[in-house]
């Protein structure tokens, strides 16, 4: 009795390796693409928190904060940057310390601040935004974009929490 062979032949194995191979070709190809998304995002979510921090920081310290974005010397990215007022001297004087530190946003990021009218301190070139010790806010809405769509837009009316105007996709 002449027994089959149950083993898979060379042909059948080479198969199997082109289509893994080509799964695999597609999967690295979107990685880039979930990569920038996730970066995005944690920014996005890192400027909300970080908001919610300095408004308790400004409340518990007795504290004038503000925010405020701009560009890169070179102009190729956006950033943005928390300030302390010192009262002696009437200055904004950038806070160093993380996580309020001036950040640099990726460049296929923008920020757009959209700012009510709202208190202002005597001093020059005052932030646009400011958090007081009150724990009132400048009433506005930060756009946040990504070059390949996405975009999220946190907001406050100055008396509640700073967070999403739409649902996070």
């Amino acid at each position: 009795m002449k027994r089959l062979g149950s083993a898979f032949t060379l042909l059948e194995v080479l198969v199997v390796l082109l289509i893994v191979s080509l799964m695999t070709g597609v999967a690295v190809i979107n990685l880039p693409s979930f990569v920038l998304t996730d970066e995005f995002e944690q920014e996005s979510e890192r400027l909300r928190a970080i908001f919610g921090m300095i408004r308790d920081e400004a409340v518990m310290q007795s504290s004038e904060y503000g925010f405020r974005i701009g560009v890169t010397d070179a102009g190729d990215a956006y950033t943005y940057g928390f300030y302390v007022y010192d009262m002696r001297q009437q200055i904004w004087e950038k806070l160093l310390e993380p996580p309020y530190r001036e950040r640099t946003v990726q460049r296929d990021v923008s920020l757009e601040l959209f700012v009510e009218e709202g208190l202002e301190l005597t001093a020059e070139d005052p932030p646009a935004v400011l958090i007081l010790s009150s724990g009132e806010i400048t009433p506005f809405t930060l756009l946040i974009e990504h070059v390949n769509g996405e975009s999220r837009e946190l907001t406050t009316d100055g008396y509640g929490d700073v967070d999403w105007i739409t649902e996070q996709l």
